[in-house]
């Protein structure tokens, strides 16, 4: 057999790619610790108001994850018991919570259970006292859950799914009850996912920041992001500084920590592709229904109440030229953002799978670590580094524009990276040989084997990329202003003046975009 070298070129644009974004993150973070230093003494310090929002960041993270994964094994245990002809869809319904934008799902949770919600019209239809706040802990813990139970439902119901159906049958001639059935069929299968599901969830509602900025209320319920967002607010960049070297060093210690606690190598169970349900009593699935329907409503009503809100109070006078504006600044950032994301890690992922070809594992190791380094980092600590990096550049035309753009491409990366990389190097151990045989290289193998090989997923990974940037509210939050304003940084303009009115109608458009998309993807990667 014909042995060929590898070209340079094989290796380029992988090394080109990690170091731009090496370069990037790295000279953020060096901008954090310079001006830390020199501010010193002077600028630096610890007092009992951070105190409180390190607490209250830590507090709301924990209950938040408690809240549920307890809830995720109440429902995950009711859809195994009931079987129903939505079922499917209400599955695929859970799958979209945890990708759409903060702002969409906040203004939704308001017009459920806002003082002017429909809750609250319903209790005073019926003459009953509505006290409910939603602002403050009540409305950030109902968010988070909001987002994150479903996601654990999904994850813990399928692995339900694994249970082998003899220990079911087995279990059932026992006569064990429920409480026996779940401590000795479904727990051992569900720890497997605690850790990793809770610490994922915990890790989101630490670096929670759109939510908690929109439904505070109050500066005794500030997160770690929230304050230092109003610390550049205040330009009060000491504190920001300190704030940011807090939130970098618990993101990276509790990562440590996961990764030491995650068993790496877990007995696999086989798929049953005829699930048998055990017999349950008609309390259990009258119990059951009830808790999916309950579930169902959390979920659905607020999605719901957008739509109906912008029906009710639709007029023309809401399209402004600020929405339309907005409109198309988002749709840009986020076509360009998915672009210059999918530029780097199709470029990384060249250079990877070559690697692994070649047998150079670690070095290809590392250049995934390297593009994923962004995952360590997060999203406010970025955008406080980038603010005093490009500091006396934001005037520039055009300058945010690029900014944003480059911020959102970077947090996408490690995402498309995850789910390009193993097929990209599985086509590359296949077909690499055969087509330098051919002749065919570069820009030709890239579009005639990888992409037409993978086009299906090609497509899933940039319509995640674009809803991520769709619905984005980190940097911009910083360098937004009248003059350039993405759509939900309107919708957070809207919300925070109680305009709800005109909220819910960006928020239905930012919704349907964000659906579409998710769709598209959830669509192509099942095809």
């Amino acid at each position: 057999m014909a042995k060929f070298r590898q070209s340079v070129t094989d290796y380029l644009p992988g090394t080109l790619a990690v170091l731009f974004v090496a370069v990037v993150v790295v000279s953020a973070l060096m901008t954090l610790w310079l001006f830390a230093y020199e501010q010193g003494e002077e600028g630096m310090y610890f007092d009992s108001y951070l105190q409180h929002v390190v607490t209250f960041t830590l507090f709301q993270a924990v209950i938040s994850t408690l809240i549920s994964l307890i809830f995720a094994m109440f429902v995950a245990k009711a859809l195994d018991i009931v079987n129903f002809r939505c079922k499917s869809f209400l599955l695929s319904f859970f799958s979209v919570t945890f990708a759409l934008p903060s702002l969409v799902v906040v203004t939704g949770l308001l017009s459920v259970y806002g003082s002017q919600g429909m809750v609250a019209q319903l209790c005073r239809y019926w003459g009953m006292n509505y006290s409910f706040s939603i602002f403050g802990l009540n409305g950030i813990l109902l968010a988070h859950v909001f987002f994150n139970f479903p996601f654990a439902t999904k994850v813990y119901y399928q692995a339900l799914q694994l249970i082998p159906n003899e220990q079911k049958k087995l279990a059932q001639q026992l006569g064990f009850n429920a409480w026996q059935s779940f401590k000795y069929l479904e727990l051992p299968i569900i720890a497997k996912q605690l850790l990793p599901i809770g610490g994922l969830i915990f890790m989101y509602c630490f670096s929670s920041f759109a939510t908690v900025l929109t439904l505070s209320g109050s500066p005794k319920y500030t997160t770690i992001e929230v304050a230092i967002y109003q610390a550049i607010r205040d330009f009060e960049l000491s504190q920001a500084v300190v704030l940011s070297l807090i939130q970098l060093l618990f993101c990276i210690g509790f990562m440590i920590i996961l990764r030491l606690f995650i068993p790496r190598h877990t007995p696999q169970l086989t798929f049953n592709y005829a699930v048998y349900r055990p017999q349950a009593t008609i309390l259990t699935k009258s119990l059951a229904s009830l808790v999916i329907v309950v579930s169902g409503l959390f979920i659905i009503s607020p999605l719901f109440a957008i739509v109906i809100d912008t029906i009710q109070y639709f007029a023309m006078s809401f399209v402004t030229p600020t929405l339309i504006r907005s409109l198309i600044t988002s749709l840009s950032v986020a076509f360009c953002s998915a672009l210059l994301a999918m530029i780097f890690a199709v470029s990384i992922l060249w250079t990877h799978s070559r690697l692994r070809l070649m047998g150079k594992v670690i070095v290809s190791d590392y250049l995934m670590f390297l593009g994923s380094l962004i995952l360590a980092i997060p999203n406010m600590v970025l955008s406080v580094g980038f603010f005093l990096l490009f500091f006396n550049l934001v005037e520039m035309h055009g300058f945010i524009f690029l900014l944003v753009v480059l911020s959102n491409a970077m947090l996408a990366l490690p995402f498309i990276l995850r789910h390009l990389a193993t097929p990209l190097s599985d086509l590359t151990k296949r077909y690499h040989w055969l087509a330098l045989s051919l002749n065919i290289s570069g820009i030709r193998y890239l579009y005639l084997i990888e992409y037409k090989a993978l086009k299906r997923l090609f497509a899933y990974s940039f319509a995640f990329a674009c809803v991520m940037s769709m619905g984005d509210f980190g940097i911009i939050a910083l360098f937004g202003s009248q003059d350039f304003m993405t759509l939900p940084y309107y919708l957070f303009e809207l919300v925070s003046h109680y305009r709800y009115q005109e909220a819910s109608l960006s928020a239905l458009i930012l919704l349907m975009i964000s659906y579409l998309l998710i769709n598209l993807f959830e669509s192509t990667h099942h095809d």
